[in-house]
């Protein structure tokens, strides 16, 4: 390809020259010359070929009168034949003809190439169209729903900031003029919420305010609602206000929001025991004791009299088997508390824990006396009573734990076992095969017992364990 290049190239470089040369000369008066090229032969097949003649440019017969113009020429065509004749030995046509076919066939593989980079493109971008289409619609239909849930709460929020730009206009204090009725109706709504807040004191008491009922949970609400409007209004709310928001939210379950608003109050105010109190109870929720423990034994610290406090941390520290903290706090609440039976149990527990049975088994008398029907209680009572071999005692806990439950299978297989230790079958199979039937477990268990060694050739006791 580059040889025929070469060629074309030489050809068009002598066809100026001569053009110019005979230009030249006639431009000086000198008669044209009668120049003729003789055309070489066009190869049929292929047409790219190379010629295999020599080119002449000079006629058969020069004129001798322009001998000087021929001698030139002469040399041009000389030349030329003589980069033919080079051409000619070198080129190859075959191995040009091949070499164009497969760039041909390359040209076409390239286009095939370029047509389906085109096509995925397109593709691509019609993907990217239509995700663009369908983002576009998505924020149309949420903003569309916003702005229709929100419409309610648009209007309040309209009505409102006509009070709260006047409220924050002016700090100064205000005469009686004729737009004082504006700040009249936010001093009434303050005045509205602290005379509930007064009226609802239970929101503060700790035990309480974690459980509130549907009515209880119905008031709070409308305080939360004038808690709202004051702060839009410019109003600051107090720690108070924040400690009801988070009262709000932790009934809700929302304890993520409820935490950082008594977090909040712990920074502004460290000595706000109820807010300590409140992340602790949260954390215990939650299983994490540790903090749970930190913020109990800090609201204890503030208030050491609230038997809530107390009862709580002593609770923690169970799950922590701090034991003689247990102990401790449990005590003061059942000092400041003593009619609280949930406390009187779970001192029981610490003591049971702490290895003095005597003194857990008077505190699990003490809550069962107080609360006749605490079936948690009597069966800790009678397990407490059987560690002290006090077999009739216990028995008769468990009995009592069992009437007050009759579905309690727990109490009814160590009734079974108090029974066979005392000599009385009859009971001893009674009870156990009420505790088989509602829990199966209780047979596999008795079969190993050493309470039943007695029965160990009781046919009946064989058919009620299987």
């Amino acid at each position: 390809m580059r040889n025929i290049l070469y060629l074309i190239l030489i050809i068009v470089t002598v066809a100026v020259a001569v053009s110019y040369s005979v230009n030249f000369y006639n431009g000086k008066g000198i008669t044209e010359l009668p120049v003729q090229i003789s055309e070489t032969p066009k190869p049929e097949k292929p047409a790219y070929q190379m010629p295999g003649s020599d080119v002449s440019l000079l006629p058969e017969e020069p004129d001798m009168a322009n001998t000087d113009v021929y001698s030139r020429v002469n040399e041009f065509e000389k030349s030329i034949n003589t980069k033919l004749s080079i051409i000619a030995r070198s080129s190859n046509n075959k191995e040009v003809i091949a070499r164009i076919d497969q760039l041909s066939k390359q040209l076409e593989t390239d286009v095939t190439l370029v047509l389906a980079a085109v096509n995925k493109k397109e593709q691509w971008y019609r993907n990217e169209f239509y995700q663009v289409l369908a983002g576009l619609l998505a924020v149309f239909v949420l903003f569309t729903t916003i702005m229709l849930m929100g419409y309610v709460s648009l209007k309040k929020f309209i009505a409102q900031s006509l009070i709260i730009g006047k409220a924050k206009a002016d700090s100064e204090p205000q005469s009686d003029s004729a737009d004082s009725p504006i700040l009249e109706a936010v001093s009434a709504v303050a005045a509205k919420l602290a005379v509930k807040i007064n009226e609802n004191k239970y929101l503060f008491e700790a035990d309480k305010a974690v459980r509130l009922t549907a009515v209880q949970k119905t008031t709070l609400s409308e305080i939360t609602d004038e808690i709202l409007f004051l702060d839009k209004a410019g109003c600051k709310m107090s720690s108070e206000e924040l400690y009801l928001l988070g009262v709000e939210r932790l009934n809700e379950k929302n304890y993520t929001e409820a935490t950082a608003l008594f977090e909040h109050i712990k920074r502004d105010e460290p000595d706000f025991a109820a807010a300590w109190y409140m992340v602790g109870y949260i954390a215990y929720l939650n299983k994490k004791f540790e903090a749970a423990a930190d913020n109990l034994a800090t609201a204890c610290g503030i208030e050491p009299e609230n038997d809530t406090y107390q009862s709580t941390y002593g609770s923690t520290c169970l799950k922590l088997k701090r034991y003689l903290e247990a102990s401790t706090a449990l005590e003061k609440a059942v000092s400041l508390k003593p009619d609280d039976a949930a406390v009187w149990n779970n001192l029981a527990h610490a003591y049971v824990v702490a290895g003095d049975t005597d003194k857990a088994a008077e505190a699990f008398r003490k809550a069962t006396e107080l609360k006749p029907d605490f079936h948690e209680a009597l069966h800790n009572l009678g397990l407490t009573l059987s560690i002290l071999n006090k077999y009739e005692e216990a028995l008769a806990a468990f009995e009592r734990a069992i009437y007050v439950k009759p579905d309690k299978h727990e109490s009814m297989y160590n009734a079974a076992c108090l029974y066979a230790l005392l000599g009385k079958r009859e009971g001893a199979l009674k009870n156990l095969k009420k505790a088989i039937e509602l829990s199966a477990e209780y047979a596999k268990k008795a079969k190993t017992d050493k309470d039943f060694e007695s029965f160990a050739n009781d046919a009946e006791f064989k058919a009620i364990v299987g």
